[in-house]
């Protein structure tokens, strides 16, 4: 069963062409990742999903219901929810108000329950409940950005580059955090630039070049072609 579907989407910013025919496909409760070198769109297709941008063809159905037209906070309430590039957190309140950000549309009573569940699966979280989320580590920074995704009960989360800037065992946890996210059941969409994690922990790859989708298949497939490797994702075999 299909959470999410793309049908030949097309995105234009600034009267240019971004994204042209892109349709790709997320299972309940699977992990789909989205590659490609930089700048070839993969930023805009999740901002095109979640309603920031407006597709200017094509369609963006969740759960069977075409959400192309729908505004962002429309698309929340449908399930949808985008931890995005470079975090956005508000770096002067503290966690805890950040976590209150993600779930402005919860009563106090859902808040409260649901941010026990998201301390749960982020314990660091309520151990920094009152502190600034501009102290925090990077690694900490991230698991509040996916934190206050996850504040609204999707059933889709949207990662974007979520190992940016972090130390190599920092990302091992947060991918680590990943696996235990779509292992509650929350279908995930991860666009990340390091293609050799992706490839090892998403079901399914779509690769991206010059806004088109120019290769696709299962990640263990791609993760052993070394021509693609090369070719799309700008990184050599060996690494």
């Amino acid at each position: 069963m299909t959470i999410l579907t793309t049908e030949n989407l097309e995105v234009r910013l600034g009267g240019r062409p971004v994204l042209e025919e892109i349709s790709i496909q997320v299972p309940k409760g699977g992990l789909v990742t989205v590659l490609g070198r930089n700048g070839v769109g993969k930023t805009t297709l999740l901002r095109c999903i979640t309603g920031f941008y407006r597709p200017s063809g094509g369609d963006i159905r969740f759960d069977g219901e075409s959400i192309a037209r729908l505004k962002s906070h429309q698309v929340i309430r449908r399930g949808i929810s985008h931890a995005p590039e470079g975090r956005q957190l508000f770096a002067d309140m503290p966690v805890h108000e950040n976590l209150r950000a993600g779930a402005l549309h919860l009563s106090d009573a859902e808040f409260a329950a649901r941010l026990g569940e998201v301390i749960e699966l982020f314990p660091i979280l309520g151990e920094r409940r009152t502190q600034l989320a501009g102290s925090l580590s990077g690694g900490e920074q991230q698991m509040l950005c996916i934190g206050r995704a996850l504040m609204s009960s999707p059933r889709l989360l949207l990662l974007d580059e979520p190992s940016l800037g972090l130390a190599p065992k920092i990302i091992a946890r947060i991918f680590e955090l990943i696996m235990s996210v779509r292992s509650t059941g929350v279908a995930v969409l991860l666009v990340e630039q390091n293609a050799r994690l992706a490839l090892k922990v998403a079901d399914y790859a779509y690769v991206i070049d010059q806004g088109r989708v120019a290769v696709e298949g299962t990640s263990a497939e791609l993760a052993h072609d070394d021509g693609i490797i090369s070719a799309y994702l700008g990184t050599e075999p060996d690494e």
